[in-house]
C-alpha cells in the first residue's frame, strides 16, 4: 500500500513510523462513519468523547479540559483541523486514512506532539465512477422514535478527458437520537442532524502538472443532552437526562485547498494553499439536573489560512532522497464562555512560519539513515473581556521551537525491516479562555515531548501475514495542567508538570485461506505524571506524582475475522475495547473499561451490495466519560445496541 506520511509516496512497510492505515474498503466493511469510530481500530489511539469534545489522544498523551488546540493533529486533504471541537468529522468519499503515532513536528509542525491523523479523499480521474448508499436503522432503546437514516452519494469523472476532472460527494445523517430528557419529556435531547458536502476540480495541463481545488463544508444541528446525573436525588437512568435548562449544539465549517504539483527534472515542487473557517455554538443546563443554576453558553470561531511550498528529490533510483519546504499560517480565534454568572470573551490572533527539511541516505541498498529538522516560530496577541472586571486585559505569546528527528532503518530482507527513531514534538501555548481572572493567568506556554521508538515491519509467507510492532518511550516536559485557584470557576493553566508515556503497539493481519482474513491490534501506553505538586484551594498542596494522565486508557485493542465467498456473500465480526481510565488528574473518577462486539453480514455483487449490521451486539452498558460536578457525579452513556442495513449501488 502506498502512503504519503512523509510527504512523498512510499510503501507503508518501508516507512520507519508506527502507523495504521485504513482504506476505503476497510472503512466501509467496519461500518466506520466518523473519526471516533476510526480510533477503535487503531492501537494506542483514543478519542476523548465528552459530548462535543473530540480530543484525539495518541499514546496516552492528553491535555486539560479548557484547551482549544490538541496534542494530536488532524488533516483532511492537507487542511488542518486544530480545535478539539473539530476533530470528529464524518468520513466521506475516502481513499485512505493514515494514523501516525509519535511526534510529527519535523514535517507537520505545531500541535502534533503525540502524532497525526491524515484523511485523504479520492481524486477524480478519467474513470467515471459513482456510488449511492442508503442506511436506515434504529437504536435499541424504549424511546418513541429510535430510528436513524444515513445516506450519501458521490460521482466523479472527466470533464475533458486527460485534462480536466470533477468530483462531488454528499453525506447526511438524521435521527432523534437515543436520549430522552425526562424533565420535559423531550425525546430529541440527543438528536443528530448532519449535512456534509465536498467538491473537487482537478486539472492536468501536461504530464508534469497536477492542479486540484477542493472545497468542503459541513453543518450540524444536534442536541447536547447526553450527560446525566448518575447519583444523588436527581439521578436518572441509562439514556435519560433530567435537565431544566437549554440544550443545543450547532457547528458550521467550510474549507478550501488549492494544490499545485510539478514534476521537474531535478526536483518536484508542491504548493498547497488552505483556508478553514469554523464556528461552534452550544449551550447546556448549568448543573445537568433540575436545579436553579444558570445555563452555560459557549461560542468558538476560528479562521485559518496557510501556505506551504515544498521541493523534493524526483522519484528515481538514487541513494539520496530529500525534501525541504517553507510554511506560514495566520489564525483568528474568538472564544465566548458564559457560566456561573460569569462571561468571558477572548479574541486572539496567531501568526507563524516554519522552515523544514528531511533527507534519507541509503547505504548498501539496505541501511537507511534519515535526519530532519524544523524551525517553527509563532506569535500570538490576545485580549479578554471579563464581566467581573471593569477593563479588558491583553497579553502576547511568542515562542520558537527547533524540532529535530533522526531515524535509522535496516532491511534484513525484502520482507523484514527494523527501525529506530528519535523525534521532538510540541503543543503550542494558548489562552485560558474559560477561567482567567486577569492578565497574570491569561496565557500558558508550549508543552514539549521527546519520543524514542524502536520497531519492525514484516510480511511473511508470500505476504499472507503482516506483522508490525513498536516499543516507545515519550518524555513530556512543561506539561500544561489546570490548577484550581478558588474553586471550579477560577482556574489557572500552567506549565507545571513533567510526565511520560511508555508502551508498545502490535498489529497483525493474516490471510490463512482464500476468502478468509484475520486482523487485530493491541496498544499499551502507561502515561503518568512524573513531577507535579500543586497548591490546594483548601490549603496545603497535592502531589500528583505517579497519577495517570486523564482520558488515557492503558490498553486499546481490536480483533476481527471476515470471510468473503466468491459468490458475493460475506460476513465479519469485530471486537473492540479499551481498559479503565481516569477523567481527572487526581485519579478519583474512574471510567470502567469495556469491550464491544460488532457483526456484519451481506452480499456484494459487481454493482450492488446489501449489508445487515449490528454494533454493540450484546447491548453492553458503559460510560464514555464521568466526572464529579456541583450536585453529584455526571456521566455520558455509550451507544446502545444499534441495528441497521446498508444498501449500496456503484457505477
Amino acid at each position: 500500500m502506498v502512503v504519503t506520511a512523509q510527504k512523498r509516496e512510499e510503501s507503508v512497510q518501508e516507512v520507519p513510523i508506527s502507523m495504521s492505515v485504513l482504506t476505503s474498503s476497510d472503512i466501509e466493511e467496519a461500518g466506520i462513519f466518523d473519526v471516533t469510530d476510526l480510533t477503535y481500530f487503531t492501537p494506542n489511539v483514543y478519542s476523548k468523547q465528552n459530548t462535543n469534545q473530540n480530543m484525539l489522544i495518541i499514546r496516552g498523551i492528553s491535555s486539560h479540559n479548557v484547551i482549544l488546540n490538541t496534542p494530536a493533529g488532524l488533516f483532511v486533504d492537507d487542511i488542518n483541523y486544530p480545535m478539539t471541537f473539530m476533530q470528529n468529522p464524518d468520513l466521506m468519499d475516502i481513499e485512505r486514512v493514515e494514523v501516525l503515532r509519535g511526534p510529527q513536528g519535523t514535517l507537520y509542525g505545531r500541535n502534533t506532539e503525540s502524532g497525526a491523523v491524515r484523511i485523504i479523499t479520492r481524486q477524480p480521474g478519467n474513470q467515471v465512477r459513482g456510488s449511492v448508499f442508503l442506511e436506515p436503522g434504529f437504536y435499541d432503546t424504549p424511546h418513541d422514535n429510535p430510528f436513524f437514516l444515513k445516506a450519501g452519494a458521490s460521482v466523479s469523472g472527466p470533464v475533458v478527458e486527460d485534462n480536466l476532472y470533477f468530483g462531488v460527494s454528499l453525506l447526511t445523517k438524521d435521527t432523534d437520537g437515543f436520549t430522552e430528557n425526562i424533565y420535559d419529556l423531550d425525546d430529541k435531547a440527543g438528536k443528530v442532524d448532519h449535512k456534509t458536502g465536498q467538491a473537487k476540480l482537478r486539472w492536468t495541463p501536461g504530464e508534469k502538472w497536477d492542479i486540484s481545488l477542493l472545497a468542503n463544508a459541513y453543518k450540524t444541528d444536534d442536541g447536547y443532552g447526553y450527560l446525566r446525573l448518575i447519583n444523588g436525588p436527581a439521578q436518572s437512568d441509562r439514556y435519560k437526562t433530567n435537565w431544566d435548562g437549554v440544550n443545543h449544539w450547532k457547528d458550521e465549517n467550510n474549507g478550501q485547498a488549492l494544490s499545485i504539483k510539478y514534476q521537474g527534472r531535478t526536483a518536484d515542487v508542491v504548493a498547497i494553499t488552505t483556508r478553514n473557517d469554523y464556528e461552534t455554538d452550544f449551550a447546556n443546563d448549568g448543573e445537568f439536573g433540575p436545579y436553579p443554576y444558570p445555563d452555560q453558553y459557549f461560542v468558538f470561531t476560528s479562521t485559518i489560512y496557510s501556505q506551504e511550498i515544498r521541493l523534493s528529490s524526483p522519484d528515481e533510483k538514487s541513494p539520496l532522497k530529500w525534501l525541504t519546504g517553507l510554511y506560514g499560517f495566520t489564525e483568528d480565534v474568538d472564544a465566548t464562555a458564559k457560566f456561573f454568572n460569569q462571561a468571558r470573551k477572548t479574541e486572539y490572533d496567531n501568526k507563524g512560519y516554519a522552515v523544514f527539511g528531511q533527507a534519507t541516505y541509503t547505504l548498501f541498498d539496505r541501511l537507511h539513515l534519515t535526519a530532519g529538522l524544523r524551525y517553527d516560530d509563532q506569535k500570538s496577541d490576545g485580549t479578554q473581556t471579563f464581566n467581573m472586571l471593569p477593563d479588558s486585559y491583553s497579553k502576547d505569546l511568542e515562542h520558537s521551537e527547533v524540532l529535530p528527528k533522526g531515524s535509522v532503518s535496516f532491511d534484513i530482507s525484502d520482507d523484514v525491516m527494523l527501525y529506530a527513531t528519535v523525534a521532538k514534538g510540541f503543543l503550542a501555548g494558548g489562552y485560558n479562555y474559560a477561567f482567567a481572572e486577569g492578565r497574570d493567568n491569561l496565557t500558558f506556554g508550549p508543552e514539549k515531548t521527546w519520543n524514542y521508538e524502536v520497531g519492525f515491519k514484516s510480511t511473511w509467507l508470500d505476504s499472507r501475514i503482516r506483522l508490525n510492532a513498536s516499543l516507545f518511550y515519550v518524555d513530556i516536559s512543561d506539561k500544561q495542567v489546570e490548577e484550581y485557584l478558588a474553586g471550579p470557576a477560577v482556574r489557572s493553566v500552567t506549565n507545571a508538570a513533567k510526565a511520560s508515556s511508555k508502551g508498545f503497539e502490535l498489529e497483525l493481519e493474516a490471510r490463512p485461506a482464500p476468502g478468509w482474513r484475520f486482523f487485530g491490534g493491541i496498544g499499551y501506553a502507561d502515561a503518568v505524571i512524573d513531577d507535579w505538586v500543586s497548591a490546594e484551594t483548601t490549603g496545603g498542596s497535592y502531589d500528583y506524582d505517579d497519577k495517570r494522565l486523564p482520558y488515557a486508557p492503558q490498553f486499546t485493542f481490536n480483533a476481527g475475522l471476515d470471510y468473503n465467498h466468491q459468490s458475493g456473500l460475506f460476513g465479519r465480526v469485530d471486537m473492540t475495547g479499551i481498559s479503565d481510565f481516569y477523567t481527572e488528574a487526581k485519579n478519583d473518577c474512574k471510567v470502567e473499561g469495556y469491550q464491544l462486539i460488532n457483526l456484519r453480514l451481506g452480499y456484494q455483487a459487481e454493482d450492488f451490495g446489501v449489508a445487515l449490521w449490528c454494533q454493540n451486539l450484546f447491548d453492553k452498558e458503559y460510560f464514555k466519560s464521568k466526572s464529579t460536578y456541583l450536585v453529584g457525579d455526571i456521566g455520558e452513556d455509550g451507544d446502545p445496541r444499534t441495528i441497521g442495513v446498508r444498501f449500496t449501488y456503484r457505477f
